[in-house]
């Protein structure tokens, strides 16, 4: 892995070469590109969060303010978005305007 020695910002492969969002591009052979961007090892899956709609009453309510509205009850849900040894991800709807916010 390289460093732009313009910006500091890691270096990306691209077509053969590695470039950096400044503009910043350096060429490399075929053999370094893989054996210094080779990923290794489990991917981590497509992550799909589920969405409804401001008509979901089944949901969990709490008081809040909407920074959209100022409504003040809202919908609440929990999502395992990250590793699982990581804690969850609490998302919040508005239940009058239905803005969605993570918490």
């Amino acid at each position: 892995m390289e460093f732009c020695p313009n910006c500091g910002s890691m270096l990306m492969p691209e077509k053969g070469k590695i470039k950096c969002s400044c503009g910043y591009t350096k060429s490399l052979s075929k053999n370094d590109l893989i054996e210094q961007y080779k990923f290794k090892g489990e991917k981590n899956k497509d992550i799909e969060i589920i969405v409804t709609d401001n008509l979901d009453k089944a949901l969990p309510t709490t008081r809040i303010t909407c920074y959209k509205c100022g409504g003040t009850k809202g919908y609440w849900w929990s999502v395992q978005t990250r590793s699982a040894d990581e804690s969850t991800t609490n998302f919040i709807r508005c239940a009058k305007c239905g803005n969605t916010w993570r918490s």
